[in-house]
């Protein structure tokens, strides 16, 4: 759960929000649980969602678990999510794996990124097209 102002939920600097990113601030274990988050997926025409963060058995589950009932389809990168006890994770991976969501390799994902065409979110999302404009000149 999140606690405000808890030094354990500061960003990290090197995963931080860039300008033009969405952050969305969530209190509860489910990152749909009352915020916009899913207003922002239907803006985007979003049916998919690549999940990643802390801890795999708890907010991990709770947003998968929310994803799919948005019918949105779920990809989880093993490698991009964590618990603190290996157990937990490892049980909480394979059950997620077997009910709600694809948990793949971080690479199998980064290449199916990669595959797809530029600038899709573009019409929908402009500070998307303004950022790449940025880092292209």
């Amino acid at each position: 759960m999140d606690v405000q102002g808890h030094l354990g939920n500061e960003i990290v600097a090197e995963v931080g929000p860039e300008k033009g990113d969405i952050l969305v601030e969530k209190r509860k274990p489910s990152a749909f649980f009352g915020t916009p988050l899913m207003s922002h997926l239907t803006m985007l025409r979003a049916d998919s969602l690549i999940l990643t963060g802390t801890t795999t058995s708890g907010c991990v589950r709770a947003t998968a678990v929310d994803a799919v009932s948005y019918d949105l389809r779920v990809t989880i990168p093993h490698e991009a999510v964590f618990d603190r006890s290996v157990l937990s994770h490892k049980a909480t991976l394979l059950d997620v794996h077997m009910k709600y969501a694809d948990v793949t390799d971080t690479d199998d994902v980064l290449a199916h990124l990669d595959g797809l065409p530029a600038g899709l979110f573009d019409d929908v999302f402009p500070p998307a097209a303004a950022a790449a404009e940025g880092s292209a000149g």
